[in-house]
């Protein structure tokens, strides 16, 4: 597998949209669509609020150049997010116990950073 090295904003923004798409499939929504976040407008609005929406458009675009999310992009901002295959199983093999287990990691990076 290849070695991904990630900042913590762009570790802790894979997290959380990793927690999404966990609870999107534990409510039954389908893998191809639990998959898909909207724009980098809609991440920050409703998955990082506390975050600017600068910040969460370069950390998507981050993301992205890690091969974790497939991005489109329209004036000048991410216009739609999708967790990629590479990114789902990154984030499998790296939380074996899945949802509970990102939820125990968000809990510990909550103090160093706003999420």
């Amino acid at each position: 597998m290849v070695d991904i090295q990630l900042t913590k904003d762009a570790d802790a923004l894979i997290c959380l949209l990793y927690k999404q798409y966990c609870a999107k499939l534990k409510d039954g929504v389908p893998k191809s669509q639990a998959k898909m976040f909207g724009s980098s407008e809609d991440i920050h609005q409703t998955i990082a609020p506390k975050w600017s929406f600068e910040n969460v458009d370069e950390t998507c675009r981050e993301l992205h150049r890690a091969g974790l999310i497939e991005c489109r992009y329209g004036d000048d901002i991410v216009w739609f997010v999708q967790l990629s295959d590479l990114g789902v199983i990154y984030m499998e093999n790296r939380f074996k116990e899945g949802l509970k287990s990102v939820l125990e990691y968000l809990n510990k990076i909550r103090n160093v950073l706003p999420i």
